[in-house]
């Protein structure tokens, strides 16, 4: 193994990651899970936009959403925009992000990602999708706590877990 494979924003890592991502959503969700399911794209493009901007940014971005809409049936064009957005967001407030603790992460990471959802939405309406009712906004709160968990495992495995508490 060479260094450039064992850092933590290695490409391989990060292609890993968001396979994965892909993977999730294509999982045969229905009914409440279906509701609450993460945006498991957008989580891990902002994820990996806020720690290697250098590698994963706008285009990355768009190709993922360009997906998203694919696996969704959605108007081609709609996450793609969206997401593209978030990371815009992302990139705007980085500097900020990457101070804070998991928790506090999450929450600013909440206004970036309802942002996103609601223009996911706006699109979908715009183009030929009326929003049928509030639940939309459900993966909100999902890609919110999933953020928390993942911001607290990256945390606890580099260990700066038990430290920063005191």
């Amino acid at each position: 193994m060479t260094a450039a494979t064992q850092t933590p924003g290695s490409w391989r890592r990060i292609l890993g990651t968001l396979t994965l991502a892909v993977l999730l959503e294509q999982l045969p969700w229905s009914g409440l899970a279906l509701a609450l399911r993460p945006d498991f794209v957008l989580v891990g493009v902002l994820f990996w936009t806020l720690h290697q901007p250098a590698r994963i940014s706008f285009g990355a971005a768009f190709f993922l959403g360009l997906m998203a809409d694919f696996q969704d049936g959605a108007v081609f064009g709609q996450h793609a925009i969206a997401y593209v957005a978030g990371v815009y967001l992302v990139l705007f407030l980085r500097l900020r992000l990457l101070q804070f603790d998991p928790l506090r992460q999450a929450a600013q990471l909440f206004p970036i990602l309802l942002t996103v959802q609601l223009l996911v939405l706006l699109i979908g309406w715009l183009a030929v999708n009326p929003p049928t009712g509030l639940a939309m906004l459900l993966p909100v709160l999902s890609s919110t706590v999933l953020w928390y968990l993942i911001a607290l495992f990256v945390r606890l495995w580099h260990g700066k877990g038990m430290q920063d508490r005191a």
